[in-house]
């Protein structure tokens, strides 16, 4: 099966060889179950972090985003960035971090590519891979870290990551790894939040709601006294060979605010006055659905007028104001 080809042990590296519901590596002998629709292909060493991280994402369910019908600013934005990769039919993509991620479904339809994901969230790896054998598509997600990636070298014409380097325990690890795996030339894209928050949203709210602003954080994981400011992440990527092609600083006033407050706010409204509409559980659904009738009118007719608004965000965002940074670097 061409799918365990690319597949390598992520404590040796060396190649993995199938069995009876396991993988088992023929350099080192380790063995690794199937599970969620792949394999658990997780280092097996303790990580508090890995752990803290998986039981959060575990628990925030929900759709996956839809790149079709982008309902806020950061979709709208990231379908920009997914569209500009440089690839062909055939290539083989991978993602970190599958929490409602739409980007390997999207890319599918735009660029005919073949996924691959790995996640340390047990929930997000089976919802994942079940999403994508009922699109009958070519991609499989394995349970995993990104600081051992469990695939062999150069193996990735891309790699894309959004608001997954905030969470990992080791950001130069991780940056190593995605380097090792992707091919001379291939693109790593990603998107993270930075602690370099200047006079963004999150920097007025750093300064005059300290204690709830750090709280908020800590609830999707992201622990402000580990996270690495922008010159930190440039310098760690660098470091391990990449280029820096392009970046971008995002999340500055008016698009978090919109993305991040105001529609959290709509979604529970919408639950009150309407709550057939969605799934009060907020239980996966067993089933492909595509967006809804009030998501493709918020997204063709209020996304509009909401970057018209996010102006100054994007003249700011210029000028190194922002709370999160989106960059491209290329493998050297």
């Amino acid at each position: 099966m061409e799918l365990f080809s690319h597949l390598a042990c992520p404590g040796c590296r060396g190649p993995l060889a199938e069995g009876e519901g396991h993988l088992r590596c023929v350099s080192c002998d380790a063995t690794f179950p199937a599970a969620l629709g792949g394999y658990d292909l997780r280092p097996g060493a303790e990580d508090a972090n890995k752990a803290t991280q998986a039981d959060i994402y575990d628990e925030r369910l929900g759709e996956l985003s839809n790149f079709d019908h982008p309902h806020n600013l950061t979709l709208f934005t990231e379908r920009r960035w997914l569209t500009a990769l440089n690839l062909t039919e055939g290539d083989r993509v991978l993602e970190l971090g599958g929490h409602r991620s739409g980007a390997l479904p999207y890319l599918e339809k735009k660029h005919g590519i073949r996924g691959s994901g790995v996640d340390i969230s047990p929930h997000w790896v089976a919802e994942q891979n079940r999403l994508a054998r009922l699109r009958n598509a070519d991609t499989w997600w394995m349970l995993g870290d990104a600081e051992h990636l469990p695939f062999t070298q150069g193996r990735f014409a891309a790699m894309v990551s959004f608001d997954v380097f905030e969470h990992v325990s080791d950001l130069s690890a991780a940056l190593s790894e995605a380097h090792r795996v992707l091919q001379p030339g291939g693109e790593l894209l990603a998107h993270l939040p930075v602690n370099d928050v200047s006079v963004s949203l999150d920097g007025l709210q750093k300064i005059f709601t300290e204690e709830a602003w750090r709280a908020r954080q800590l609830q999707v994981g992201h622990d402000r006294d580990r996270m690495a400011t922008w010159p930190q992440v440039r310098e760690a990527a660098e470091a391990v060979g990449f280029r820096i092609d392009w970046d971008m600083r995002f999340n500055v006033w008016v698009q978090p605010f919109h993305d991040h407050r105001f529609m959290a706010w709509l979604g529970k409204a919408r639950k009150r006055w309407a709550p057939s509409a969605t799934n009060p559980t907020q239980e996966p659904a067993t089933t492909v659905q595509g967006p809804s009738g009030f998501q493709k009118a918020y997204s063709r007719f209020a996304v509009p007028v909401v970057r018209a608004l996010a102006l100054p965000d994007r003249l700011a965002g210029a000028m190194g104001v922002g709370g999160s940074v989106a960059f491209r670097a290329v493998r050297t």
